[in-house]
C-alpha cells in the first residue's frame, strides 16, 4: 500500500473513532450520493438464457450482460 493510503485509512480511523455503525453510514451518505453498505447488499436475480455459445442474463433487476460458454480441455 501506499503511504498516502496508509495516512488516508489512519485519518479515517481516527475520525470514526467511538462511532457506532449507523452514524457513520449516515456521514458517508451526507459526503457522497454513491455511497453502499457493503456488508448488507440487495440479493440480485438472475434470469440466465443459454443461446449456445453464451449465457445472457435478461429481463432481471439490473442490466443484462452475458458470458460465454469455454470448453474445457481434456487431458
Amino acid at each position: 500500500m501506499s503511504d498516502d493510503y496508509t495516512r488516508y485509512q489512519e485519518n479515517l480511523k481516527a475520525e470514526q473513532k467511538g462511532m457506532i455503525r449507523e452514524d457513520i453510514l449516515e456521514e458517508m451518505q451526507n459526503k457522497s450520493e454513491f455511497t453502499m453498505d457493503l456488508d448488507n447488499l440487495q440479493t440480485v436475480k438472475h434470469v440466465w438464457v443459454d443461446r449456445g455459445a453464451v449465457v445472457s442474463c435478461e429481463g432481471a433487476n439490473h442490466p443484462s450482460h452475458r458470458h460465454f460458454k469455454v470448453a474445457k480441455s481434456r487431458v
